[in-house]
Formats: structure tokens, C-alpha cells, sequence
């Protein structure tokens, strides 16, 4: 269809004016190809990759941070359960503690048999525990009279006695960065987490 003006083009049953003759007659361009082009999509995708390396990092900090947190808090579940065993159950409980791991035993935790629970390992290998410090037999800080304070590892027990009393003492978890301290009183066997 030639074009002869606007006059000629609306003259035309709908189905045969097209885009490319109104557009020249109204005095615009043609209209362009849709589509995207290759310059368009690397920025894109480059884009995309910077902002996904970016969330990668940020993820792995965050979690890092939240297996140290659920370590602390495991432990200081695991003390807690011990005091409130001990005293309900009228019995001894210990704690044993490695750099890595914490294990749960009724009465005595030199003794295989009284194994209760774990050893429950830490969340992530850059995850230690450290500085457990829990009195031992014949230092100077006395234990509680009458009560055992038998230790694989000296110093790396805490114990929870029937009468509602512990060995005073605590540990720290650490990663870089970052540091729990948990702390057991001996008078009344409250655990808590700094």
C-alpha cells in the first residue's frame, strides 16, 4: 500500500493497515526488534554474579555465627539438664569437656559405664571450647566436701550434686572473632552465658 497520507491509510479495512505505514505516515520510526541484545545480557549476568558472590559471603558469615551460637546453647543446655537432673533425681552428674566435644555421666566421669549421653562433637571445626576450668581434687579453691570431683582430665569436669550445689568454674567457646563464656556457681548451680 503506498503512502498517501493519513486520509488514505484510515480508508483501509483495519486488517490491512500495518505498523510500518502508520508509523511513516504519523512521521515516527518503525518500530525495533524486541528482543535483547547481547551487550544487554552480559551486563546483566555480570551483574547477578557480583550480587550472588556478595550474598555467598554475607551466608557464610551468618552461619558460622549461628553454629557457634547453637554450640553455646547446647552446652549450656546440657549443664542446665545436668543441675536440674541432679537434684530431681537425687543423684551426681558430670560434665566432661574436650576442646571439641562435651559428654554427660550419672555419678562419675571416670567411669565408662556411667556414660548418660554424647559426646556431642561442635557445630563447625573452627568452633573450640576453651579455658574449662572447673576445680580438681586438691587445689586450692576447695570442691564441695564429700563429693567426687574424679576427672579424665584435670580441670575439664563440671559437677552437679543432689543437694543442688555444682563445682564452680566455666568455659568459654570461641571461633575468630567471637567468644561465649559460660559459667557454672558452685553455691546454687546456675548456669549462665555471657
Amino acid at each position: 500500500m503506498p503512502p498517501n497520507g493519513l486520509a488514505a491509510v484510515l480508508k483501509q479495512p483495519p486488517h490491512m493497515v500495518d505498523d510500518l505505514h502508520v508509523s511513516k505516515v504519523r512521521g515516527g520510526t518503525p518500530p525495533s526488534d524486541s528482543g535483547v541484545t547481547l551487550i544487554e545480557l552480559i551486563v546483566t549476568l555480570s551483574l547477578g554474579g557480583i550480587l550472588m558472590a556478595i550474598s555467598v559471603f554475607g551466608m557464610r558469615s551468618y552461619l558460622m555465627s549461628n553454629r557457634e551460637a547453637g554450640t553455646a546453647n547446647g552446652i549450656r543446655s546440657a549443664l542446665r539438664n545436668a543441675s536440674e537432673s541432679s537434684l530431681s533425681q537425687g543423684r551426681t552428674y558430670c560434665v566432661y569437656f574436650t576442646s571439641t566435644t562435651w559428654t554427660v555421666y550419672k555419678s562419675d566421669c571416670t567411669v565408662a559405664a556411667n556414660k548418660l549421653s554424647g559426646p556431642f562433637k561442635v557445630d563447625d571445626p573452627s568452633i573450640t571450647l576453651g579455658s574449662v576450668s572447673f576445680p580438681a581434687a586438691g587445689d586450692p579453691m576447695p570442691s564441695v566436701p564429700g563429693e567426687t570431683t574424679a576427672c579424665p582430665t584435670t580441670r575439664q569436669c563440671a559437677y552437679f550434686y543432689p543437694r543442688g550445689t555444682a563445682l564452680p568454674g566455666g568455659l568459654q567457646v570461641t571461633r575468630s572473632g567471637k567468644t561465649y563464656t559460660l559459667h557454672v556457681e558452685g553455691l546454687t548451680s546456675r548456669v549462665s552465658m555471657a
